[in-house]
């Protein structure tokens, strides 16, 4: 299968592959990371794929990793943001910024609100946070990438008010 066919093949089948991961995971943002990481196994074998193998495979591929996420999931006691103790505000003109990013790393989904507070109020690495999480380090860095989504864009939309 060339790269094209695959590329070609993959954006129509991800839909169908995110509703699968969807149904087993529960969650959106994990069954968007199930699917990332089968398409990145049926990256690595399009050499061996057939056009008319992608759909078959790609299903069980997405239906295992799924279930390897809910595997690894570990109950996880949520942080509670008002007893955290917060980095002290500058006191210049950036305090107003601060504030501003502040509020809206609170509006991200919990799961991207936890892991952007372990890594930069509590000085986590990723390694300790997949540790705290349980998460594999595929699944953290796909969170903490729609993290940053989010965030540029609600600052995109700020500037433009």
């Amino acid at each position: 299968m060339t790269i094209e066919d695959f590329k070609r093949s993959i954006l129509l089948l991800q839909p169908r592959l995110q509703r699968t991961a969807e149904s087993i995971v529960g969650d959106p943002d994990s069954a968007a990371d199930a699917v990332q990481e089968a398409v990145i196994t049926l990256w690595k074998q399009r050499s061996t794929i057939s056009s008319q193998d992608l759909e078959k495979l790609g299903l069980t591929v997405v239906k295992r990793r799924s279930i390897d996420l809910l595997r690894k999931q570990k109950p996880t006691v949520p942080i509670d943001t008002e007893s955290l103790m917060l980095a002290e505000a500058p006191q210049d003109d950036l305090e107003e910024r601060y504030h501003l990013a502040r509020q809206l790393v609170d509006r991200l989904p919990d799961r991207q609100r936890d892991i952007i507070l372990m890594k930069y109020e509590e000085g986590m690495s990723n390694k300790e946070i997949e540790q705290a999480t349980g998460m594999s380090s595929t699944h953290l860095y796909a969170t903490i990438s729609r993290a940053y989504k989010a965030l540029r864009t609600a600052i995109n939309q700020i500037k433009e008010e």
